[in-house]
């Protein structure tokens, strides 16, 4: 878990409250919730924040020192809040803040609306994990943000948020170019239960985990050689064939990487757009939507491997018409 302001913020309450339970109140949550928070957030720390004593809760040596520091960065926190308020209340346009998952299609996104002519600048931020975009979407960091789930992983609703689903696409898989599946337009994923894996942390969502799910499916549980989310390292183990690895449809191409659609379509997932309500978008929703749909289409169209994949799907189709 990373460290946010909001647990910085929890952790000045409960010094200053001396007490979990009026830490609680003030914060409109309740003891055992407060008791779980403050345990989550010592985790992520590394060290033990709060110690009980007979008339309350009182910080260790380390959280003093944490205490410190977070005190300090909320109060730069809060100073840049108003700052930006004051910078807002003269007239000048802050930028429009968007998010996505990764990859190129919030690029795509950001280039559209910024040739739109709503006369704002348009800023990327890039996040693995769909919750956390949802979360910085509802806490006003970003107007809008490219999520995905997936099937039996679908994502929560947060407060303040939108969301429209875009597009479901297949996942499939990257492998070396000289491995022997490569030859074939489809892999069977039950023929890669012998095969080492690169796999991505857990982005909280559903990820890796549905992917384990379509594994058992098949018949075998997957053997993670790898733990990656950079781009080249991730192609250099594929390409060396140390390792194969489920991907978008849009994955990026290169010398010594075959990508591949699994047989039968095993595994999905869903794009999104999610925006503020109260966000640039929250009265002008249909022009983010259509601008996301179109940023989606030009993403998917440059991908060679998922063209030839639609034309197979519409085959049989047309030969039926015919």
């Amino acid at each position: 878990m990373d460290v946010e302001l909001r647990h910085l913020r929890v952790v000045c309450a409960v010094a200053d409250a001396g007490s979990i339970t009026r830490a609680a109140i003030g914060l409109g949550s309740t003891q055992p919730a407060l008791t779980a928070a403050v345990q989550r957030i010592e985790r992520a720390f590394g060290g033990t924040l709060f110690v009980r004593g007979r008339d309350g809760v009182f910080p260790t040596a380390f959280g003093e020192c944490v205490l410190v520091r977070a005190r300090a960065v909320l109060a730069a926190a809060d100073t840049m809040h108003r700052d930006a308020a004051r910078f807002l209340a003269e007239g000048e346009k802050r930028p429009v803040a968007l998010g996505g998952i990764g990859g190129s299609m919030v690029v795509e996104l950001a280039d559209r609306l910024g040739d739109s002519g709503r006369g704002q600048a348009v800023s990327v931020t890039t996040e693995f994990s769909p919750l956390r975009l949802l979360d910085l979407v509802a806490g006003g960091q970003l107007d809008a943000a490219v999520v995905a789930d997936y099937p039996g992983h679908r994502l929560p609703s947060a407060p303040g948020v939108a969301s429209r689903p875009l597009a479901t696409q297949p996942v499939f898989v990257a492998i070396a170019a000289d491995h022997p599946a490569a030859r074939r337009a489809e892999i069977d994923l039950a023929d890669l239960a012998a095969e080492r894996w690169v796999l991505g942390p857990s982005d909280g969502a559903g990820w890796p985990e549905c992917f384990e799910e379509a594994c058992a499916q098949a018949g075998f549980r997957p053997l993670v050689a790898h733990r990656s989310t950079e781009l080249r390292p991730l192609q250099r183990l594929i390409a060396a064939g140390r390792a194969i690895s489920p991907c978008q449809v849009t994955f990026p191409t290169s010398p010594g990487i075959a990508i591949r659609p699994l047989a039968d379509d095993p595994l999905w997932m869903r794009y999104l757009i999610a925006w503020s309500t109260e966000g640039a978008f929250g009265a002008e929703s249909d022009v983010l939507i259509a601008a996301a749909e179109a940023a989606y289409r030009s993403d998917t169209e440059s991908s060679h491997p998922y063209r030839r994949w639609l034309e197979r799907r519409e085959q049989p189709a047309r030969r039926a018409i015919g």
